[in-house]
């Protein structure tokens, strides 16, 4: 089965970099673009990964994280915070709401399947890589 990701991010351009590095590896992408739509799409789809931007306009990523750690059915999906905000303070407050990474902005295409790989496992071709979680 098909690893499912869901990247929430107001920049468009971020968005569609993100969706052609993982669609060319094999990973299925949804999008939405801002923190309520995220939190709509991720209890409709139930993602392996979120890939979520704190700066966003109606919702602050922070809330987006709390709000979806807050949600049995989704207790198990991986949260990646991926932000221009490089503060420790901010690393540290991600992580205490419940984001399992955070990735700096910008970032290389490599760093970002790199960071997706520690978290979820290769999607190569639909299959995982072998001892792949």
């Amino acid at each position: 089965m098909k690893k499912i990701i869901l990247i929430v991010d107001d920049d468009t351009a971020i968005v569609e970099f993100l969706t052609d590095c993982l669609k060319s590896e094999g990973y299925e992408v949804s999008s939405a673009f801002d923190g309520k739509r995220g939190c709509d799409e991720a209890k409709r789809i139930k993602p392996d990964l979120i890939i979520l931007d704190l700066l966003m306009p109606d919702m602050h990523g922070f809330e987006v994280c709390r709000t979806l750690r807050q949600d049995q059915a989704l207790q198990s999906v991986k949260i990646m915070i991926s932000s221009g905000k490089s503060y420790a303070v901010d690393k540290k407050a991600a992580l205490s709401l419940g984001a399992d990474s955070y990735l700096v902005k910008p970032y290389t295409a490599t760093q970002l399947l790199d960071a997706v790989r520690s978290l979820i496992g290769a999607e190569k071709n639909g299959s995982p890589e072998p001892g792949g979680a």
